[in-house]
C-alpha cells in the first residue's frame, strides 16, 4: 500500500455564554495525498443540493424505508463530519486505515467521499467467494483458516446515511468474521448528511 501524506486543517472559536462555554466550528477542511493525487476536502460544493437530493431516496440492505440505529454495534464508535476528516489524515494518510463505503458499486457511483474505498456489504456476507482474500487485503493474517487481527487496518465505514444500513449490515458481518470492535468506526451521516453540509464529493461521471 502507497504511503500517503496529509494535512488538515479545522478552525473552531469558543462562544461564551450565560449557560457556559461551547465551540462552534466555522470551517473543517483536509489537504491530503491519496495514491499518487493530492485530495482536497472543503465545504464549497456547488453541486450539494443536486446530492443532497440524489442520496435523499432510502437504498441499500435495508429493503424497505428504515432508519440505522445510532450505534451500528457494541463497541464501535459512531463518529460525526470533523472525525471523518481526522481519520483521513491520522490513520489513512499513514497507511493505517481506510474509509471504507459500503454500498454497492452502482450506489457508490452516484458520488462518495473522497479518499474512500469501495467494499460492498454483500461480499462479506456468508462464505463468499472472496471473503478470505478481501480480509487478509485489509492486514488481517491467516493460518489454517484461522485469523489474526494484530495487524487488520482500523476502518471508518459509511454509506448513504441514516436511511440505509449497508454500513450496519458490513460492520455486523466484519465482527461476525472476529474483527476487533476498537478498530472499526462508523460515520451513520453518509452521504446524505455529506452532501447537505456541501462538502466535496467525487463520482464516477
Amino acid at each position: 500500500m502507497s504511503r500517503w501524506t496529509a494535512i488538515i486543517a479545522v478552525t473552531c472559536s469558543v462562544c461564551a455564554s450565560a449557560g457556559g462555554a461551547y465551540a462552534q466550528a466555522l470551517e473543517a477542511k483536509a489537504s491530503f495525498i491519496f495514491n499518487g493525487q493530492t485530495v482536497t476536502i472543503d465545504r464549497n460544493n456547488s453541486d450539494a443540493a443536486r446530492y443532497a437530493a440524489s442520496f435523499a431516496a432510502p437504498v441499500g440492505s435495508c429493503g424497505a424505508p428504515c432508519i440505522a440505529p445510532m450505534q451500528a454495534a457494541a463497541g464501535v464508535d459512531t463518529l460525526g463530519e470533523t472525525e471523518v476528516l481526522s481519520f483521513l489524515v491520522d490513520k489513512v494518510a499513514n497507511s493505517e486505515g481506510l474509509l471504507v463505503d459500503a454500498r454497492m458499486p452502482e450506489d457508490r457511483a452516484q458520488g462518495f467521499i473522497p479518499g474512500s474505498v469501495n467494499l460492498p456489504y454483500a461480499t462479506m456476507l456468508g462464505e463468499t467467494k472472496f471473503r478470505a482474500e478481501i480480509l487478509q487485503a485489509l492486514g488481517t493474517r491467516a493460518l489454517d483458516g484461522v485469523f489474526n487481527f494484530a495487524d487488520a487496518q482500523h476502518l471508518l465505514i459509511f454509506d448513504t446515511g441514516p436511511s440505509s444500513d449497508d454500513a450496519g449490515t458490513l460492520i455486523t458481518a466484519l465482527l461476525e468474521v472476529g474483527y476487533p470492535a476498537e478498530k472499526i468506526s462508523y460515520y451513520r451521516g453518509g452521504m446524505q448528511v455529506w452532501s447537505v453540509l456541501g462538502f466535496s464529493i467525487e463520482d464516477m461521471n
